[in-house]
Protein backbone atom coordinates (compact mmCIF):
# COMPACT_ATOMS: atom_id res chain seq x y z
CA UNK A 1 0.00 0.00 0.00
CA UNK A 2 2.62 2.28 0.74
CA UNK A 3 4.42 1.57 -2.36
CA UNK A 4 1.57 2.45 -4.64
CA UNK A 5 1.17 5.42 -2.40
CA UNK A 6 4.46 6.62 -3.06
CA UNK A 7 4.02 5.80 -6.69
CA UNK A 8 0.73 8.41 -7.09
CA UNK A 9 3.00 10.73 -5.19
CA UNK A 10 5.91 10.46 -8.03
CA UNK A 11 3.34 10.57 -10.77
CA UNK A 12 1.13 13.85 -9.24
CA UNK A 13 4.56 15.71 -8.35
CA UNK A 14 6.01 14.71 -11.91
CA UNK A 15 2.21 15.89 -13.62
CA UNK A 16 2.56 18.90 -11.65
CA UNK A 17 6.56 19.83 -12.88
CA UNK A 18 5.29 18.95 -16.87
CA UNK A 19 2.54 21.26 -16.34
CA UNK A 20 5.25 24.22 -15.36
CA UNK A 21 7.32 23.15 -17.85
CA UNK A 22 4.21 23.80 -20.10
CA UNK A 23 3.43 26.82 -18.96
CA UNK A 24 7.26 28.35 -18.93
CA UNK A 25 7.43 27.05 -22.61
CA UNK A 26 4.47 29.27 -23.90
CA UNK A 27 4.48 32.00 -21.48
CA UNK A 28 7.17 34.36 -21.81
CA UNK A 29 8.43 37.58 -20.23
CA UNK A 30 10.64 39.74 -22.78
CA UNK A 31 12.24 43.39 -23.57
CA UNK A 32 11.82 45.02 -27.35
CA UNK A 33 13.63 48.09 -28.38
CA UNK A 34 11.44 49.50 -30.60
CA UNK A 35 7.02 48.85 -31.37
CA UNK A 36 5.91 49.34 -35.24
CA UNK A 37 1.90 49.88 -35.59
CA UNK A 38 0.15 48.07 -38.31
CA UNK A 39 -3.10 48.45 -39.30
CA UNK A 40 -4.48 45.46 -41.93
CA UNK A 41 -7.37 46.58 -44.36
CA UNK A 42 -9.64 43.66 -45.82
CA UNK A 43 -8.50 44.97 -48.98
CA UNK A 44 -6.84 43.58 -52.28
CA UNK A 45 -3.47 44.43 -53.06
CA UNK A 46 -3.65 45.95 -50.13
CA UNK A 47 0.22 45.49 -47.71
CA UNK A 48 1.86 46.87 -44.91
CA UNK A 49 5.39 47.40 -45.38
CA UNK A 50 7.64 47.72 -41.86
CA UNK A 51 11.28 48.23 -41.21
CA UNK A 52 12.15 46.43 -37.74
CA UNK A 53 15.48 46.01 -36.04
CA UNK A 54 16.93 42.71 -34.59
CA UNK A 55 15.04 43.33 -31.04
CA UNK A 56 12.22 45.49 -32.65
CA UNK A 57 8.25 44.03 -33.09
CA UNK A 58 5.29 44.99 -34.99
CA UNK A 59 1.58 44.62 -33.61
CA UNK A 60 -0.52 43.83 -36.44
CA UNK A 61 -4.51 45.44 -35.52
CA UNK A 62 -6.85 43.66 -37.74
CA UNK A 63 -9.77 44.84 -39.34
CA UNK A 64 -13.55 44.79 -36.89
CA UNK A 65 -15.21 43.28 -40.13
CA UNK A 66 -13.00 39.84 -41.18
CA UNK A 67 -15.66 38.74 -43.27
CA UNK A 68 -13.08 37.83 -46.05
CA UNK A 69 -10.21 37.60 -44.25
CA UNK A 70 -8.74 34.47 -43.87
CA UNK A 71 -4.94 34.57 -42.81
CA UNK A 72 -2.47 36.90 -43.17
CA UNK A 73 0.92 36.34 -44.99
CA UNK A 74 4.23 38.03 -43.15
CA UNK A 75 7.56 38.18 -45.57
CA UNK A 76 10.69 39.32 -44.90
CA UNK A 77 13.47 40.55 -46.87
CA UNK A 78 16.83 39.80 -45.12
CA UNK A 79 20.16 41.31 -45.81
CA UNK A 80 22.59 39.44 -47.50
CA UNK A 81 25.17 39.88 -44.53
CA UNK A 82 22.20 38.71 -42.22
CA UNK A 83 21.49 35.50 -44.26
CA UNK A 84 24.69 33.99 -44.62
CA UNK A 85 24.72 33.30 -41.07
CA UNK A 86 22.54 30.38 -40.25
CA UNK A 87 20.68 30.24 -36.84
CA UNK A 88 21.18 34.07 -36.45
CA UNK A 89 17.62 35.46 -36.40
CA UNK A 90 14.43 34.19 -34.82
CA UNK A 91 10.65 35.02 -34.59
CA UNK A 92 7.69 34.67 -32.85
CA UNK A 93 3.96 35.40 -33.14
CA UNK A 94 2.16 36.09 -30.18
CA UNK A 95 -2.11 36.10 -29.84
CA UNK A 96 -1.73 36.86 -26.26
CA UNK A 97 0.26 39.96 -25.24
CA UNK A 98 0.14 41.84 -21.89
CA UNK A 99 0.10 44.67 -21.63
CA UNK A 100 -1.86 45.99 -24.32
CA UNK A 101 1.27 46.97 -27.11
CA UNK A 102 1.57 50.51 -27.10
CA UNK A 103 4.69 52.98 -28.49
CA UNK A 104 6.11 53.81 -24.97
CA UNK A 105 5.78 49.99 -23.86
CA UNK A 106 8.90 47.51 -24.02
CA UNK A 107 8.06 44.75 -21.57
CA UNK A 108 5.72 42.70 -22.61
CA UNK A 109 4.57 38.98 -21.51
CA UNK A 110 2.84 36.60 -23.63
CA UNK A 111 1.38 33.36 -24.99
CA UNK A 112 3.86 32.70 -27.64
CA UNK A 113 1.59 31.26 -31.06
CA UNK A 114 4.47 30.03 -33.17
CA UNK A 115 8.40 30.27 -33.19
CA UNK A 116 10.95 29.24 -35.37
CA UNK A 117 14.59 30.27 -36.36
CA UNK A 118 14.73 32.23 -39.63
CA UNK A 119 16.12 30.56 -42.62
CA UNK A 120 19.32 31.73 -44.20
CA UNK A 121 17.88 33.04 -47.42
CA UNK A 122 17.36 36.28 -48.32
CA UNK A 123 13.13 36.21 -48.70
CA UNK A 124 11.05 34.13 -46.67
CA UNK A 125 7.60 33.99 -45.86
CA UNK A 126 5.29 33.29 -42.89
CA UNK A 127 1.44 32.29 -43.71
CA UNK A 128 -0.81 32.42 -40.76
CA UNK A 129 -4.46 30.70 -41.36
CA UNK A 130 -7.31 31.74 -38.93
CA UNK A 131 -9.48 28.92 -39.27
CA UNK A 132 -9.60 25.24 -41.39
CA UNK A 133 -11.89 26.33 -43.63
CA UNK A 134 -9.62 28.91 -45.92
CA UNK A 135 -8.34 28.37 -48.90
CA UNK A 136 -5.10 29.85 -48.75
CA UNK A 137 -2.32 28.63 -51.55
CA UNK A 138 1.31 27.48 -50.33
CA UNK A 139 4.01 26.02 -51.83
CA UNK A 140 7.87 24.54 -50.32
CA UNK A 141 8.83 28.57 -50.19
CA UNK A 142 6.29 29.40 -47.31
CA UNK A 143 6.12 28.09 -44.18
CA UNK A 144 2.23 27.82 -43.49
CA UNK A 145 1.83 28.20 -39.34
CA UNK A 146 -0.24 25.00 -37.87
CA UNK A 147 -3.10 25.73 -35.93
CA UNK A 148 -5.13 28.69 -35.52
CA UNK A 149 -4.51 31.83 -33.26
CA UNK A 150 -6.90 33.37 -31.28
CA UNK A 151 -8.23 36.38 -32.29
CA UNK A 152 -10.20 37.43 -29.30
CA UNK A 153 -8.00 40.89 -28.75
CA UNK A 154 -8.09 41.37 -32.50
CA UNK A 155 -4.08 41.76 -33.33
CA UNK A 156 -1.53 39.41 -33.47
CA UNK A 157 1.96 40.24 -31.90
CA UNK A 158 5.16 40.02 -34.49
CA UNK A 159 8.87 39.55 -32.90
CA UNK A 160 12.22 39.78 -33.83
CA UNK A 161 15.09 38.77 -32.16
CA UNK A 162 18.63 37.50 -32.39
CA UNK A 163 18.62 33.41 -31.82
CA UNK A 164 22.69 33.22 -29.86
CA UNK A 165 24.92 35.40 -28.14
CA UNK A 166 28.08 36.70 -29.61
CA UNK A 167 26.68 38.47 -32.80
CA UNK A 168 28.98 40.86 -34.55
CA UNK A 169 27.54 44.43 -34.29
CA UNK A 170 27.11 45.18 -38.07
CA UNK A 171 24.39 42.14 -38.00
CA UNK A 172 22.88 43.76 -34.71
CA UNK A 173 22.31 46.94 -36.02
CA UNK A 174 20.82 45.51 -39.85
CA UNK A 175 17.22 46.18 -40.77
CA UNK A 176 14.32 43.32 -42.00
CA UNK A 177 11.72 44.84 -44.04
CA UNK A 178 8.88 43.38 -43.04
CA UNK A 179 5.66 43.11 -45.44
CA UNK A 180 2.29 42.21 -44.35
CA UNK A 181 -0.86 41.41 -46.10
CA UNK A 182 -4.59 39.83 -45.99
CA UNK A 183 -5.08 36.66 -47.44
CA UNK A 184 -8.87 36.97 -48.69
CA UNK A 185 -10.62 34.89 -49.93
CA UNK A 186 -12.05 34.70 -53.10
CA UNK A 187 -15.37 35.77 -52.48
CA UNK A 188 -17.50 39.48 -52.34
CA UNK A 189 -21.29 40.43 -50.75
CA UNK A 190 -23.93 41.36 -52.43
CA UNK A 191 -26.52 43.48 -50.94
CA UNK A 192 -29.78 42.88 -52.39
CA UNK A 193 -32.69 44.53 -51.79
CA UNK A 194 -36.56 45.01 -53.33
CA UNK A 195 -38.72 47.52 -53.09
CA UNK A 196 -42.28 48.67 -54.33
CA UNK A 197 -44.60 51.65 -54.69
CA UNK A 198 -46.68 49.81 -52.94
CA UNK A 199 -47.00 50.37 -49.01
CA UNK A 200 -46.09 46.73 -48.96
CA UNK A 201 -43.70 43.57 -50.46
CA UNK A 202 -45.63 40.66 -51.73
CA UNK A 203 -44.09 37.20 -51.72
CA UNK A 204 -40.98 36.87 -54.42
CA UNK A 205 -38.38 34.17 -55.37
CA UNK A 206 -35.18 35.37 -55.84
CA UNK A 207 -32.91 32.59 -57.75
CA UNK A 208 -28.82 33.35 -58.04
CA UNK A 209 -27.76 31.32 -60.79
CA UNK A 210 -30.54 29.17 -60.51
CA UNK A 211 -30.17 28.79 -56.82
CA UNK A 212 -32.82 29.83 -54.39
CA UNK A 213 -32.56 31.87 -51.81
CA UNK A 214 -34.45 32.86 -48.88
CA UNK A 215 -34.82 36.31 -49.06
CA UNK A 216 -37.14 39.12 -47.17
CA UNK A 217 -36.80 42.63 -47.98
CA UNK A 218 -33.29 43.30 -47.72
CA UNK A 219 -30.14 40.46 -47.81
CA UNK A 220 -26.66 40.37 -47.62
CA UNK A 221 -25.18 37.34 -49.53
CA UNK A 222 -21.52 35.80 -49.63
CA UNK A 223 -20.93 34.71 -53.42
CA UNK A 224 -18.07 33.41 -54.87
CA UNK A 225 -16.15 36.24 -57.41
CA UNK A 226 -16.97 36.46 -61.40
CA UNK A 227 -20.55 37.25 -62.91
CA UNK A 228 -23.71 35.91 -61.93
CA UNK A 229 -27.27 35.98 -63.01
CA UNK A 230 -30.68 37.40 -60.45
CA UNK A 231 -34.00 36.24 -61.59
CA UNK A 232 -36.83 37.57 -59.29
CA UNK A 233 -40.25 35.63 -59.85
CA UNK A 234 -43.59 36.44 -58.36
CA UNK A 235 -47.25 36.24 -59.27
CA UNK A 236 -47.68 39.66 -58.19
CA UNK A 237 -45.02 41.54 -60.15
CA UNK A 238 -43.28 41.28 -63.06
CA UNK A 239 -40.62 38.72 -63.58
CA UNK A 240 -36.85 40.96 -63.44
CA UNK A 241 -33.52 39.46 -64.06
CA UNK A 242 -29.90 41.25 -63.66
CA UNK A 243 -26.55 40.03 -64.36
CA UNK A 244 -23.86 41.60 -61.35
CA UNK A 245 -20.14 41.39 -61.32
CA UNK A 246 -18.82 40.49 -57.30
CA UNK A 247 -15.68 41.52 -56.76
CA UNK A 248 -12.70 39.89 -53.89
CA UNK A 249 -13.10 41.21 -50.95
CA UNK A 250 -15.88 44.37 -52.35
CA UNK A 251 -19.39 45.23 -51.36
CA UNK A 252 -21.88 45.00 -54.39
CA UNK A 253 -25.47 46.52 -54.07
CA UNK A 254 -28.15 45.84 -56.61
CA UNK A 255 -31.65 47.17 -55.70
CA UNK A 256 -34.65 46.21 -57.99
CA UNK A 257 -38.16 47.87 -57.83
CA UNK A 258 -41.09 45.33 -58.55
CA UNK A 259 -43.14 46.21 -61.18
CA UNK A 260 -47.03 45.64 -61.08
CA UNK A 261 -48.36 43.05 -63.33
CA UNK A 262 -50.83 45.13 -64.83
CA UNK A 263 -50.24 46.43 -68.57
CA UNK A 264 -48.27 49.64 -69.60
CA UNK A 265 -47.82 51.88 -72.41
CA UNK A 266 -45.55 54.54 -73.19
CA UNK A 267 -46.13 56.69 -76.60
CA UNK A 268 -43.88 59.27 -78.26
CA UNK A 269 -44.54 61.81 -81.21
CA UNK A 270 -42.96 64.44 -82.56
CA UNK A 271 -43.88 68.06 -81.92
CA UNK A 272 -47.49 69.02 -83.09
CA UNK A 273 -48.42 65.20 -83.37
CA UNK A 274 -52.48 65.21 -82.15
CA UNK A 275 -53.13 62.05 -80.09
CA UNK A 276 -55.92 60.35 -79.33
CA UNK A 277 -56.02 57.03 -76.93
CA UNK A 278 -59.62 55.80 -76.74
CA UNK A 279 -60.91 58.52 -78.32
CA UNK A 280 -59.77 61.25 -75.54
CA UNK A 281 -56.98 63.74 -75.85
CA UNK A 282 -53.22 62.35 -74.46
CA UNK A 283 -50.42 64.58 -73.40
CA UNK A 284 -48.36 62.47 -71.08
CA UNK A 285 -45.09 61.98 -74.11
CA UNK A 286 -42.09 60.14 -73.00
CA UNK A 287 -43.50 58.36 -69.36
CA UNK A 288 -44.60 54.75 -68.73
CA UNK A 289 -48.16 54.69 -67.05
CA UNK A 290 -51.05 51.73 -67.04
CA UNK A 291 -53.42 50.63 -68.91
CA UNK A 292 -56.54 48.41 -69.03
CA UNK A 293 -56.01 45.38 -70.17
CA UNK A 294 -58.02 44.38 -73.39
CA UNK A 295 -58.06 46.36 -76.64
CA UNK A 296 -57.23 49.85 -76.74
CA UNK A 297 -57.30 52.50 -79.82
CA UNK A 298 -54.90 54.41 -80.85
CA UNK A 299 -55.31 57.89 -83.31
CA UNK A 300 -52.36 59.97 -84.88
CA UNK A 301 -52.49 63.22 -86.75
CA UNK A 302 -50.37 65.57 -87.77
CA UNK A 303 -51.42 68.10 -90.33
CA UNK A 304 -53.54 66.09 -93.15
CA UNK A 305 -51.79 63.11 -92.39
CA UNK A 306 -53.20 60.35 -89.94
CA UNK A 307 -52.77 56.81 -88.65
CA UNK A 308 -55.04 54.51 -86.39
CA UNK A 309 -54.33 51.36 -85.07
CA UNK A 310 -55.57 49.04 -82.48
CA UNK A 311 -53.63 47.00 -79.47
CA UNK A 312 -55.13 44.72 -76.66
CA UNK A 313 -53.49 44.78 -74.04
CA UNK A 314 -52.06 41.76 -72.00
CA UNK A 315 -51.05 41.91 -68.15
CA UNK A 316 -47.38 41.84 -67.37
CA UNK A 317 -46.64 43.39 -70.64
CA UNK A 318 -45.57 47.18 -71.90
CA UNK A 319 -46.08 48.76 -75.07
CA UNK A 320 -44.16 51.25 -76.11
CA UNK A 321 -45.67 53.08 -78.57
CA UNK A 322 -43.39 55.44 -81.27
CA UNK A 323 -45.10 57.52 -84.00
CA UNK A 324 -42.23 57.93 -86.76
CA UNK A 325 -42.46 60.37 -90.17
CA UNK A 326 -39.96 59.25 -92.34
CA UNK A 327 -38.49 60.61 -95.62
CA UNK A 328 -36.78 57.87 -97.86
CA UNK A 329 -34.04 59.11 -100.74
CA UNK A 330 -32.96 56.62 -103.28
CA UNK A 331 -30.87 57.25 -106.10
CA UNK A 332 -31.17 55.25 -109.10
Amino acid sequence: MNVLLNNLKSKKILSLFLIALGTSIYAETFRISDLTIANLKQEPEYEEILKLGLSDAAVIFLPEDKTFLEGIEIKMDIPENVAMWRNTLACSIYDKITPYPSKDQIDYSGTCFYHGLVPAKLSWIVQIPFSANTNIKTNQYIKKVEGYPDLSKNFLYFRLYPAMKGISDDILDSIITVTVKPLLSDKGKLNFSLKTAESELHPCSVFIDDTAYDFTDKKSILLDTGVHNISVISEFYRTEVRTVRIDQAKVTDLEIEMKSIEPTMMITAPEGTKVLLDEVDFTTFGKEFIISEGEHKLHFSIGDYEIIRSITAIKGKTYKINFLMDLQISEE
